[in-house]
This record gives structure tokens, sequence and C-alpha cells, in this order.
């Protein structure tokens, strides 16, 4: 069976939540950013401009989120950017900036003290991502800004997104991609960034600040490699035994080092040619060994290959410049690779091609050798589903610095996905996780968890009878009519999601449809889906008035 070449591979896969084209047309509706509203609070490192103020009949007329479960809007949302100081990879001194989204109105949720969710975004290619412009269809994050304004901002929660490091007005050349130890820490610098400017503001009698409080209460959430910058920020605060009220990460690769040795041994997934420049790069900064040019890991036509870019990644695969999914060459001859096949659907989707890939052969020959010598422990016979003991390639020795396997959050957690995902796999990541804190509480039955973890896709459950869509660990925030009723609501949702998006591209279920399906699961399916379960867990340990 081949598939046809169709431009919706050309997506972002790991995508910041664009739902769909009727989401921009109708964003055009909004218009773009109130300069002539502009100011500025200033301090040696923090400073905070206005961008624009929209009132919850321009969020819930203008948005286009008519089609994700998104809440009626309780509350008007004024947006500022923050800039402050960070670090790079390299513990380089840098700068970002980020969105600070301030609830408004007199209704009770919309003031007095309210709580902070510090949000994570996903993967992006483009440079100018800026969560701040939400409402900017000319701006590529204002899908999933959107969304996070909406369920979160206009229903009474100030809401931190960090740009990161490499995005928007950041100096750095090259984003820390997956950099555990960095992108928590830019993570942790943009919200005490935000908190001074609101402390700062609220002296000042700004009136966008009168009337509310930061309660205190700190909520962090992220999705796809915001999933993974989640994860890898509450580690971080719980280290620093820093109070984190919940936290929700989402379809984020935790298993790092185990999820880049599927690949290399086979299993692309959709959009491995924008996540290896980005990881590569990020990798090179922090540790200087992964490549001493970038012809030793990157065919010689796309050795300058460099992302984040300003150009969009559909026209650099114009250009030449980058390869659209092909990762790897279509039968090797290398014998290091021998017996190693294209994984499940995924080949076929582009991520092989006989002479226009990304990564050599003779790295990815040496990387796979290793995995061989070297397995990791969710790959090997009777492995303990941790990471290798002594990986001697360096890729995978910094892989495996940067892998989330073995932490336990202690505090309040909600873990979200969808089994069938191809750009994040469910299984490998999310399931690897649960399994060894499962084993954790098994060695210490009295350590108090509070973990849920859901599975937004019961389609395909017959295929998986001994795997259950829910999983609680521990004692559940939600009683157990209130967990059910969710899950159901959902999971429902998701799955007359999915039957929209195969039926507008094949009503008959054909090839078509099944793509469809592939290429929109990961960003426009499962993200929503897991944005509206996250706020619902989020509010059974912040009591709404």
């Amino acid at each position: 069976m081949v598939l046809p070449n169709t431009s919706i591979i050309n997506k972002p896969a790991m995508t910041r939540g664009l739902l769909s084209i009727a989401i921009a047309s109708s964003l055009l509706l909004v218009g773009c950013n109130d300069d002539d509203n502009d100011h500025y609070v200033s301090a040696p490192s923090v400073s905070a401009k206005f961008i624009k103020t929209f009132t919850a009949n321009d969020i819930n007329s203008s948005f286009g989120l008519g089609s994700t479960a998104t809440p009626v809007a309780k509350c008007g949302v004024t947006i500022e950017k923050v800039s402050y100081d960070t670090k790079g990879a390299a513990d380089e001194d840098t700068n970002a900036t980020a969105a600070l989204m301030l609830p408004t109105g007199d209704a009770a949720e919309c003031k007095g003290d309210r709580p902070v969710l510090l949000y994570a975004h996903g993967t992006t290619t483009d440079k100018g991502y800026d969560f701040a412009q939400v409402g900017n269809a000319k701006n590529p994050a204002v899908g999933e800004a959107n969304l996070i304004a909406a369920n979160f901002a206009a229903q009474g929660y100030i809401v931190v997104a960090p740009n990161y490091a490499g995005y928007d007005e950041s100096k750095l050349d090259y984003h820390p991609y997956l950099v555990a130890q960095q992108q928590s820490t830019d993570m942790v610098d943009a919200l005490d960034s935000a908190r001074s400017i609101i402390e700062r503001k609220k002296r000042a009698n700004d009136a966008n600040y009168s009337k509310i409080d930061d309660s205190g209460k700190l909520f962090i959430a992220g999705y796809s490699q915001g999933g993974y910058v989640t994860m890898a920020t509450a580690r971080a605060l719980q280290d620093k035994n820093e109070p984190v009220t919940a936290i929700a990460p989402s379809s984020g690769p935790y298993a790092l080092a185990a999820f880049g040795d599927e690949i290399f041994r086979g299993n692309v997934n959709i959009g491995a040619s924008r996540f290896a420049p980005l990881l590569g790069i990020g990798l090179q900064a922090k540790y200087g060994n992964i490549y001493s040019k970038k012809s030793d890991i990157f065919l010689d036509k796309y050795a300058d290959a460099q992302l984040p870019s300003n150009t969009p990644f559909g026209e650099l695969v114009k250009a030449g410049k980058l390869p659209n999914n092909a990762l790897f060459q279509k039968n090797p001859s290398d014998p290091r690779l021998a017996g190693l096949s294209p994984g499940k659907l995924f080949s076929i989707l582009g991520g092989y091609d006989d002479t226009d890939y990304l990564i050599k052969t003779d790295f990815r020959a040496a990387y796979v050798a290793d995995t061989q010598k070297n397995p990791d422990g969710l790959w090997a016979d009777n492995g303990d589903g941790r990471t290798a003991a002594n990986p001697e390639n360096n890729l995978r020795k910094a892989l495996k610095d940067n892998d989330l396997r073995g932490y336990v959050p202690t505090m309040p957690t909600f873990i979200c996905g969808g089994n069938q995902d191809p750009t994040v796999y469910f299984d490998t990541n999310t399931g690897s996780m649960v399994k060894l804190i499962q084993t954790e509480v098994a060695k210490n039955p009295a350590k108090k968890l509070n973990i849920t973890v859901l599975d937004v896709d019961k389609d395909n459950e017959a295929d998986r009878p001994d795997y259950q869509t829910l999983t609680i660990i521990g004692q559940a925030s939600m009683n157990p009519w209130k967990v059910n009723d969710v899950v159901k609501k959902v999971q429902t949702n998701f799955s007359n999601s999915v039957k929209k998006v195969k039926d507008d591209a094949d009503p008959n279920g054909g090839v078509a449809a099944l793509l469809a399906f592939y290429t929109n699961y990961h960003g426009d399916l499962v993200s929503p889906a897991c944005t509206e379960a996250t706020r619902e867990f989020f509010n059974q340990e912040f009591k709404p008035v």
C-alpha cells in the first residue's frame, strides 16, 4: 500500500495545538496587537509590555475553539509580555520572554486570590513563536495560546507561559531542546519574573493588576515537549522542596533514551526531521561532544541545518534545507543495521528515503551498535525498564542524562496522552514512567502518592485487552464518580473528534482517512482532549469560587 504525497505531512508534527484551518480564519476577526497602548515596567533583568485585553465575549465568539470542549469564558483576559534573564544549555547568560495572562472582570472567579498556571508549550521550529500573541493569526503560537487562554486564564487562572530561550526576542542562537536542567531553569526564571512583575505593578496601582492577587497555589502543565518540560520542572522544584499544588504533563517524551533507541532502530516517528536538528544542536551546546561539525551527523547537503528558524519549516523543505520527514537511508548496506526494519506505519509516511534523508548512515549505525552492546532496560530481555547502565555512544549518554524515568512526583499529578500517538509514543514514554512509579510504590507501600493517568483514546481498546485507559496510583484527587464522569466525557469527545477528522478526509474510510488520523493525532486530537482533562483535574485541587 502506498499513501499519497499529501501536504498534511508538511504540518509540524509535535504541533503547538493548532486546531484547524477554521480557527485561523476566525482569528482574523480578533485582530492583532494594540501597540498604541504599550507600556513598560523595567528592572535590571525583568520588564513587562502590555499586549492586548480581550473581553469574555471576544474569547467566546472569536477564538474558534468551539470543537474543543472549551468552557464559556468567565473572565476577560489581559495579555502582557514579560522579558527576563535566564541561562542557555552551556550555562551562558541569555534572555527569554513569556506570556503573562491575567483574568479580568467583576465575577468572583476573576478577582481576589488567583492560582498560577505555569504552562510549557509544545515543539515548534518557528523562532518567532510568541505565546503572548493570543488572537493574532499571523503568529504560529496562536492556536495553542488561544487554547490555554480560554481554558485557564478566562476561567480565573493567572497564566505564565514561557516562549523558551532561543525563541521570540531571545538572543540565544539555538534552543536547548529537551535539556532538562536548562528547560526547568528557564521555566522557574519565567515564573519568578512574572511574579515579581505582578507584585511590582500592584504596588504601582496598575489597573490591570488591581483586582487580583497571587494566591500562592502553583500548577504546572504542558503538552508534548511541554509535557517533558513540566515533568522536569516539577522534579527540579521537588528537589528544592519548593511547593507545587499539582502538575499535569501530557504526551511528553519522558523516556528520552529509550525513545531515541526505538527511533534509531527503525521506528521513525512523524516529525523526526524537525526534532533531530533541534535535539542535536541543543545537546551539542550542553555537552560539546555530540559532533565535531554538523556534517558528522547530518547529510552534507543538510549540514547547515539550523532550527529554530525564522523561515517556516515547509519553506525550508522547498528550499532544500531539510527533508520533509525522512530521517534515515532506506535499505542501508551497513552490516551494523542488518535485520532492522522500518517500524509500523510510519516509514511509508516518509521516515526513510534512498537519497534524501537527514541522519548519516554511519552515525546511525554507530548509535545502533551501542544499543546492542548496552541495551536500554526498556528493550533488554528481562530488563528493569530503566536507562542503559553504561552507554558508550555520546548521543546515548546525553539522552540518558536527560531521561526522566525514575522520577516519582510527590505532588498531585495527572498524566495524559493517547496510545496511538505516532509522534511521541505513549507506551514507550508514559507507559514506562508509570510502570517504574508503580514499582517504587510496590517497594514502599507507605509512600503516599496521588497520580492519575489517562489515555484519552479508547477507540482501539479491543486490540489492547489487558490495558486500562485509566490508572490511579495512590489516592486520586477526584472522588470516584467525578473521575469516571470526566473520563467518559473526555474519551467521548475525543472519539467524536477522531470520527470527524476521518470523515472529512474520506467518508468511505480509505487511505486518506487513515493518513488524516495519524497526522492530526498528536496535536489536533489529543492536545485539546488532554487540555480538557487537565482543567477538570486542576479544578479538584483549586476549588473555584
